[in-house]
C-alpha cells in the first residue's frame, strides 16, 4: 500500500464587495446619497409598464403603495429572467414580482374592463332594401362591419351571432323565428380570426324573420361561457317580429357582467321603430345609434369601437412557465472545464439523456413525474460524468438554479511518475457493486467528485477509505 504523507483542504471563497460612496466637500460619506433630478414616479391609476415598475422600486417607493398601484392596472407583465434580476437588484421583493406577473387581486376599475364581446347582425329579408347610396342595406352593413372587425382590439374574445339567415316554408312558419346562428363561437380575435370572420361576413345573405330577443339570448349564452366582463352590439333594420322581448333580454345581459352595455344601431329604421330600439339599448345600459346611410352606420360603429378600445383589454394570457434548470458557472478557478450538463433518467436497464446544455443556459426538463439525475460531465473524456443531484422530480413549472459548488468537491493527488493503473475514486454501493465517481491517469489532475465519503485507489491499492469530500472545496493529497 502506498503511503500518503499528508493532505491539505484548500477552500475557495467568493466575496463580492460593493462600495457605494459619495464625496462632498472632500469628505467620504459612509452612506450613499441619491440625488433625483427630473425623475417622477408613474401616476396612480395608469397601466404600469415594466419600466414604470422598475422606476418605482428604484425610487424607493413603499412596497404597499406599489402593490396598490398594480391592483389598479389590468396589465399582466411577463418579465424575462434578466428583467427579474434587474428588479431584484433594484430591491423588488418576491411578493412584488409575483404581483406584477398577475398573482394579485384586481381592483373594481380593472375588473370591469371587458375581455369578451358579441356582435349580433340582422340578416332578415328587409336587409335587401336599398340605401340612399343605392346599394342594399346588407351590402352596406357587411362592408362597414368588416372594417369594424379589422379595427377591433386584438386578443378580445369575440362571438358573432346572426339571425334571419334562413327561411322555412311560408312566412308564418314558426321555424323562421328560430333562425338564429352562432356564426363564430366565443374565442380570441387575432389576425387570422379577423380574416376568417371577414370571409364569413362576405358570404351572408338576407332572407328571413327578425327574432331579436332570441339572438340576444343566444349571444348571452356564448358570453356566459367565459363568465367575464363583456359588451354587445346589435345591428338591425327593424323590430322584433317573433313575439320576443328584446328589452328584457338586454336587461338580463346587463345584469350578468355585460359592463360595456348592449349597444343598438338602427340602420334605415323608421322614427317609430327608433323609440322601441332605444328602449332595448336603455335596458341594456348601452347607447342607441340611428343610421340612415353608410356614412352614418360607419360613424356609429366607429364611435362604439373607440369606446371599446378604451374599455377593452386583451384576454389575460395564461402564462405557462417553463420547467427547466440552469447551472451556473462555479466561481472557482481550479474547477475543471465543463463538457456538458446532462439531465438523465433511468428506465428498465436503460439510460436516457433527456437534455443537455452548458453553463448559464436553460435546459428544459421534459416530465413533471420522472426522476432525473443532473450530471456534470467534464471536458476531459477520460474522466467520468458525476451527479450533482440525484432522483430529482421537477413537479413545478419553474426555473431551478443549480450551483455545482453546492454539490461537488474536487480532489487533486500529487505524486511522482505515472500510476500504471490510474487513480480511481469509488465506494461500495447499496446493491453490492461498486459506485465509481471518477478516475484519471496521472497525478496532478483535478477530479470533480460528488460531496460525501469516498475511497481513493492508486494502482488498485486503497490509499484512503471514507475520505470526506466537502462541496466547493479542493482537497489536495500528497
Amino acid at each position: 500500500m502506498r503511503k500518503i504523507t499528508r493532505y491539505i483542504n484548500v477552500a475557495f471563497f467568493v466575496t463580492a464587495t460593493v462600495a457605494a460612496r459619495n464625496s462632498w466637500a472632500g469628505n467620504e460619506l459612509l452612506f450613499p446619497v441619491v440625488c433625483l433630478s427630473g425623475q417622477t414616479a408613474p401616476e396612480a391609476g395608469q397601466d404600469i409598464t415594466f419600466d414604470d415598475l422598475l422606476k418605482l422600486v428604484s425610487l424607493g417607493i413603499d412596497e404597499d403603495t406599489i402593490l396598490k398601484r398594480l391592483q389598479k392596472s389590468p396589465t399582466i407583465l411577463t418579465p424575462s429572467a434578466e428583467q427579474v434580476a434587474e428588479l431584484k437588484k433594484a430591491g423588488a421583493s418576491e411578493k412584488l414580482i409575483a404581483a406584477m406577473q398577475g398573482m394579485r387581486p384586481l381592483s373594481p376599475q380593472a375588473a370591469e374592463m371587458i375581455t369578451d364581446f358579441a356582435i349580433v347582425l340582422d340578416c332578415s329579408g328587409s336587409m335587401k332594401e336599398k340605401t340612399p347610396e343605392g346599394g342594399t342595406k346588407m351590402e352596406t352593413a357587411k362592408r362597414v362591419l368588416t372594417d369594424l372587425v379589422q379595427k377591433m382590439p386584438e386578443g378580445l374574445n369575440m362571438t358573432f351571432v346572426i339571425y334571419g339567415n334562413e327561411v322555412f316554408g311560408r312566412a308564418d312558419d314558426p321555424r323562421n323565428c328560430t333562425a338564429v346562428k352562432v356564426a363564430r363561437a366565443i374565442s380570441p380575435l387575432d389576425s387570422a380570426g379577423k380574416s376568417q370572420l371577414s370571409s364569413l361576413i362576405a358570404g351572408l345573405r338576407p332572407t328571413g324573420a327578425t327574432p331579436i330577443a332570441l339572438s340576444l339570448k343566444t349571444a348571452g349564452k356564448e358570453l356566459a361561457k367565459k363568465n367575464a366582463f363583456s359588451g354587445l352590439i346589435l345591428i338591425t333594420d327593424g323590430l322584433e317580429t317573433c313575439g320576443g322581448d328584446p328589452a328584457a333580454e338586454a336587461a338580463a345581459l346587463a345584469a350578468n357582467k355585460c359592463s360595456f352595455g348592449v349597444h343598438v344601431v338602427g340602420f334605415g329604421t323608421k322614427p317609430a321603430e327608433n323609440k322601441t330600439l332605444k328602449e332595448i339599448a336603455d335596458a341594456g345600459n348601452g347607447k342607441y345609434y340611428n343610421a340612415d346611410s353608410a356614412r352614418e352606420l360607419a360613424d356609429a360603429l366607429g364611435g362604439i369601437r373607440k369606446e371599446l378600445e378604451v374599455a377593452a383589454k386583451p384576454a389575460e394570457k395564461k402564462v405557462t412557465l417553463r420547467r427547466a434548470i440552469i447551472v451556473h458557472k462555479p466561481p472557482i478557478k481550479e474547477f475543471p472545464a465543463l463538457g456538458e450538463i446532462q439531465i438523465v433518467s433511468y428506465g428498465l436497464g436503460s439510460v436516457s439523456v433527456a437534455g443537455t446544455g452548458g453553463y448559464e443556459k436553460e435546459i428544459r426538463v421534459p416530465s413533471a413525474t420522472v426522476k432525473y439525475d443532473i450530471m456534470w460531465a467534464p471536458k476531459d473524456k477520460e474522466m467520468l460524468p458525476v451527479p450533482m443531484l440525484r432522483g430529482q422530480v421537477f413537479a413545478e413549472r419553474k426555473l431551478v438554479e443549480i450551483r455545482p459548488e453546492d454539490h461537488l468537491g474536487m480532489i487533486l493527488i500529487r505524486g511522482e511518475g505515472q500510476p500504471k493503473g490510474g487513480i480511481v475514486i469509488s465506494r461500495p454501493s447499496n446493491l453490492g457493486s461498486v459506485e465509481r465517481a471518477t478516475q484519471c491517469k496521472k497525478f496532478g489532475q483535478v477530479m470533480v467528485v460528488p460531496a460525501g465519503k469516498w475511497n481513493i485507489y492508486i494502482d488498485d491499492d486503497t490509499i484512503e477509505e471514507g475520505f470526506e469530500v466537502e462541496p466547493g472545496k479542493l482537497h489536495e493529497l500528497e
